[in-house]
């Protein structure tokens, strides 16, 4: 019998523990499980930083960890196209510079510090566009213009090697192919024309080896989506293989031989669909977009993409995801729906874990300024309701676990000082607050607790209290950008973390402080400035949803979808909320897994809606090795 080694010169290496990384299909045998075992290529889509606006039709740039997404058009219909900036880093986004001319539907090519974008279209006014634009890392320059006005125009290359296809100006669509060579666009001879009429398709390449693929054949009528792909040789079009699933304004990624086509527009819904491309054949993925959009912006390679934003069937997004192949099972952080409670209500209590959660007290509809004493119980698949507190409230605060849990303050009809602990069965009272406060916040356990910020009825406070299960101490006095009333928190007694809210005198606030069990420290600020509520840890924290400042990137205020993570240095942005829900709070102030999982409940829906009933669970994303198991034969 031949050997492995016989064969390819290596033994097989024992090893006790699967390796935490290598090259796919290395052999090894694993001592403990008695098995031969071989890494696997894995194929998946995971969730990324959300960007500050949702738009459609951006241009974009650069690859997974290092691209940036200009322009767009945004949501509702009629409203004037972005010329915002946002780049992101492989976890979150940050605003930069500004475009010159705003618009969507334009060509990009280039890298996140050396970037171009081309064509478009401004509505309602000035309509197509010419405009070229090139970016420096900070911000952009108006160059020289296209010879031709283009919109939904294809692009790929460098900053100073570039060429845009296809597109629509205000006439039929254009078959010429220009070149950029950094300085100025040529239309190139008769030759290069693109032998079909495209637009909204997708692109991929370099000035010499490219391909557009997808979108729709303005010939048609009405003009459909088509599955057609044109490689690019440096000097002249061939049609290619076609892609297997017919789609327009689909992203794309890659190079003319290792090529990603992921979403779009089908002659009805979006697709979710990802097709990769070996410069001949397309082939059908494993993996799908975890949500069917359409109008994305892709960027990246084929073997680790970007999509960016676009249009879902129900509304414009914000939303990132990332692509992977490789030996690597990447599960993405998602949200998924948890029970629906008994008593509809905001500004509630809350402590616990993902599955076995506490909720008490709140606003409900009908509350009257006076809130409720209502209590319920989650076990990771329902609410039940359970003995009341001795005293009703909202806008309180709550700590430690299901079964042992300590409420503060809170308001009815005025600013409170209560302090109740529960047992699991019933809520008893003990040593009041030393002065009232409302819209509070807490975090640690029942017997080693800190309580912090609030309103005492006249002022603000930024200051907070130790609680050790029967006395209060001080607990010092935090940064003075600090929120007061709203904020989130996460953490324990000597490792805490305080984040958002609202400061005095001012607006929401981003300020993030910790504290280490006698002083308060500024750290990092959060992505959004907002009141919203907190769990985790002190290097382990999640901050979702609440209500949202406007700015220059989401002009309406109102309730947030978004959700940050922070790792103890920085936040990022993580996978949305199904639904926005402002004054929610959130259980699991002493999870095994802190920051990587999570449960909101309640809150305001929005302004017209009023309060919400449902909840949600969140777990955040894994990225493990992957083995498949051999036989020994």
């Amino acid at each position: 019998m031949t050997t492995y080694k016989e064969i390819f010169g290596k033994q097989v290496k024992n090893l006790s523990s699967d390796p935490a990384n290598d090259a796919e299909g290395q052999i090894w045998f694993n001592t403990t499980s008695g098995t031969f075992k071989s890494l696997v290529q894995i194929k998946a889509w995971s969730s990324g930083g959300n960007m500050a606006l949702a738009r459609r039709e951006s241009g974009a740039a650069g690859t997974q960890t290092a691209s940036v997404v200009f322009g767009g058009g945004l949501a509702p219909s009629g409203n004037p196209d972005s010329n915002a900036t946002e780049e992101y880093n492989g976890a979150t986004y940050t605003t930069s510079g500004n475009l010159n001319a705003a618009r969507e539907g334009m060509g990009a090519a280039g890298t996140q510090t050396a970037a171009l974008g081309f064509g478009g279209a401004t509505y309602p006014s000035p309509g197509v566009r010419n405009v070229t634009e090139g970016y420096n890392g900070s911000t952009w320059t108006s160059l020289n213009n296209l010879n031709a006005n283009r919109s939904y125009v294809a692009g790929f290359g460098t900053q100073t090697a570039a060429l845009a296809v296809g597109g629509a100006p205000d006439s039929p669509v254009n078959l010429q192919t220009e070149s950029w060579d950094g300085t100025n666009w040529t239309n190139l001879s008769s030759p290069s024309n693109v032998p079909v009429g495209m637009l909204t398709g997708a692109s991929a390449g370099t000035q010499t080896a490219g391909l557009i693929f997808g979108g729709a054949n303005v010939n048609d009528s009405p003009p459909g989506a088509q599955s057609t792909t044109i490689d690019w040789n440096g000097s002249a079009w061939t049609a290619g293989n076609n892609m297997n699933t017919a789609r327009r304004r689909l992203g794309g990624a890659g190079t003319s031989t290792a090529a990603l086509g992921f979403g779009g527009y089908l002659p009805s819904p979006y697709s979710a669909a990802t097709e990769e491309y070996d410069g001949s054949t397309w082939t059908t993925s494993s993996a799908s977009l975890p949500t069917a959009t359409g109008m994305m912006h892709g960027s990246g390679s084929m073997n680790a993409a970007l999509s960016s934003g676009g249009r879902t069937s129900t509304a414009f997004t914000g939303a990132t995801y990332e692509y992977n192949s490789n030996i690597n099972a990447i599960t993405q952080a998602v949200w998924s729906s948890g029970g629906v409670v008994n008593t509809v209500g905001d500004v509630t209590g809350g402590a616990g874990t993902l599955n076995a959660g506490l909720k008490f007290g709140g606003y409900p509809p009908s509350g009257g300024g006076t809130g409720t004493t209502a209590t319920e119980e989650y076990n990771g698949s329902s609410w039940t309701s359970v003995n009341n507190m001795n005293t009703a409230g909202y806008g309180l605060t709550g700590t430690g676990l299901q079964t042992a849990a300590v409420r503060f303050g809170g308001y009815s009809g005025g600013a409170l000082n209560n302090a109740e602990e529960y047992d699991g069965t019933n809520w008893t009272a003990v040593t009041v607050v030393p002065t009232v406060r409302e819209s509070l916040t807490s975090f640690g356990v029942q017997t080693a607790a800190v309580l912090a910020g609030g309103y005492n009825g006249t002022a603000w406070l930024q200051t907070a209290l130790e609680y050790d299960g029967t006395n209060y101490s001080s607990g010092g006095t935090m940064p003075s950008t600090t929120g007061a009333q709203y904020s989130g928190s996460a953490g324990t007694q000597t490792a805490g973390l305080y984040f958002g809210g609202y400061i005095p005198g001012s607006a929401l606030g981003v300020t993030t402080a910790s504290y280490n069990g006698s002083s308060w420290s500024a750290e990092n600020n959060m992505l959004i400035s907002r009141y919203t509520s907190g769990s985790g840890t002190q290097t382990a924290a999640l901050a979702p949803g609440g209500y949202q400042n406007p700015n220059s990137l989401n002009p309406t205020a109102g309730n947030s979808l978004a959700c940050e993570q922070y790792d103890g240095t920085n936040w990022s942005n993580t996978c949305n909320n199904n639904i926005t829900r402002g004054y929610q709070i959130s259980s699991n102030r002493a999870s095994n897994a802190p920051g990587t999982t999570g449960l909101v409940f309640g809150g305001s829906n929005s302004p017209s809606s009023g309060n919400t009933n449902t909840s949600e669970e969140f777990t955040g994303g894994t990225e493990v090795v992957t083995a498949s198991t051999l036989t020994t034969s």
